[in-house]
């Protein structure tokens, strides 16, 4: 979502929220300039102060339609707690070191269930969760242990 959407959906401007923030504007329209997900954390406390929500709140919401898990986690209705629960806390350990997971494709799930191979009920969503999870877990690892991917490694 681009900022003055999110702002005008939340009955505001970027006037108002530099007058209560004291963001200048012209820092505002160096904003409209970059993507939303990587603007400082200040913007989004700033933001925040001015509708009344955290600065976590804010990211959330103005990214949360680039964010193709928490996209897949509301189409499908996933309800198993323990299981967003793991995913999520994944998410945020990989946003603490930079690396960014939510364009997660989903391609092959949908194009299976297109095709006819699987019916996408639930327990196929929850195998698709699971995989995910255990791919993130061995991504953690990985980072962990430092044997991170480089270009060599990735041909």
């Amino acid at each position: 979502m681009k900022l003055d959407e999110y702002l005008k959906s939340n009955n505001t401007t970027r006037y108002e929220v530099a007058k209560i923030s004291g963001i200048s504007e012209s820092s505002f329209k160096n904003l409209l300039l970059q993507d939303v997900s990587n603007y400082a954390g200040r913007f989004y406390r700033a933001i925040g102060l001015a509708l009344g929500k955290t600065g976590g709140q804010v990211y959330d919401e103005i990214t949360a339609d680039e964010n193709t898990v928490f996209n897949f986690l509301g189409k499908h209705h996933i309800h198993d707690k323990e299981r967003v629960t793991e995913l999520l806390d994944y998410m945020l350990y990989f946003k603490k070191h930079d690396i960014d997971v939510t364009s997660v494709s989903f391609n092959i799930f949908e194009n299976e269930i297109a095709s006819g191979d699987i019916s996408g009920d639930e327990n196929d969503v929850l195998k698709v969760i699971d995989n995910l999870i255990e791919n993130f877990k061995t991504m953690k690892e990985n980072v962990e242990s430092g044997n991170l991917p480089t270009l060599e490694k990735m041909d």
